[in-house]
């Protein structure tokens, strides 16, 4: 009898990338391939983008054709249309010229897998907008909050991510209702206390909150969030680094710039210097000895 089987080599498909900002005319990258690797295998491709402006626009058809539907999905496809809008803004630029263009297919090797229906004009992110904001308006609950989905509780979390996005959604000029920002904002504050020994939910809740102040620019902070300031500022030895930025920008926010620089002071005195920022490092924790028993 015979019977034939398939024999696979043994190895691992390996994917290595370096990327980086030029300056002047010629840039030299090093790449650590592996000597045993399949020459015949191997391929090179590079991609050249004349600002990060272009790569920022043709990623966005992406968020096209992805069929969002909870709370957080919807941010996460609403989101970044309305800080691609902003940043360009910010930059100097119309967002309403790069609308009418087509981008898409960033690598066009796999164009056809990333973006099935074609390139897209991105004034189809408008339509995309509007339909983010009446799902969030849907999904906003009687309370003001929002939770993962429309039914449910309202989740701390999610709330503050919106009230954020919304606020980030108006800077760019995009037209949202008033009176859902105020009423989550009104659900949030009132949350602020519930949230005094979890520091990092708590942080992410303040920062929200004091972007939405910041845009609305009220005469004073309101006596809940200047509560949870200080609660997190007697406490800011025990912050992570993510949540003493959060808290740092909270403070801007609201007004309080000794205690902002402070914090970015005390986030300057925990840098870590990567002197060789092209070589990836892997950091090593704590180590346990085990001793024979």
């Amino acid at each position: 009898m015979e019977k034939t089987y398939t024999v696979y080599e043994h190895g691992i498909e390996k994917f290595v990338s370096r990327s980086g900002k030029m300056r002047g005319d010629s840039v030299t990258v090093k790449l650590d391939i592996p000597k045993e690797r399949r020459p015949d295998s191997t391929t090179l491709s590079v991609q050249v983008a004349p600002s990060m402006a272009t790569t920022m626009l043709d990623a966005l058809p992406y968020l096209i054709d992805y069929p969002y539907g909870c709370t957080e999905q919807t941010m996460s496809r609403f989101l970044p249309a309305a800080i691609t809008a902003k940043t360009l803004r910010d930059l100097g630029l119309k967002p309403e010229t790069a609308m009418n263009k087509i981008f898409g297919g960033v690598e066009q090797s796999t164009a056809a897998a990333t973006h099935p229906k074609g390139k897209h004009d991105l004034s189809e992110l408008d339509a995309i907008t509007k339909q983010s904001l009446e799902g969030l308006y849907n999904f906003q609950h009687s309370d003001g909050g929002w939770g993962w989905w429309k039914d449910g509780n309202s989740d701390h979390f999610m709330t503050a991510y919106v009230i954020w996005g919304m606020t980030l959604a108006q800077q760019a000029g995009i037209n949202v209702k008033p009176e859902a920002l105020s009423n989550a904002a009104g659900y949030l504050d009132k949350e602020l206390v519930e949230e005094e020994t979890n520091y990092d939910v708590q942080a992410w809740m303040l920062f929200a909150l004091a972007s939405y102040h910041g845009a609305q620019k009220p005469a004073e902070v309101g006596q809940y969030q200047a509560k949870a300031f200080r609660n997190l500022w007697t406490n800011r030895d025990k912050l992570n680094a993510y949540t003493r930025a959060l808290l740092a920008l909270a403070a801007h926010g609201f007004g309080y710039n000794d205690q902002a620089k402070t914090l970015v002071q005390n986030l300057e005195n925990g840098v870590k210097i990567d002197a060789t920022p092209d070589v990836s490092i892997v950091q090593t924790g704590a180590q346990s000895l085990i001793l024979p028993s």
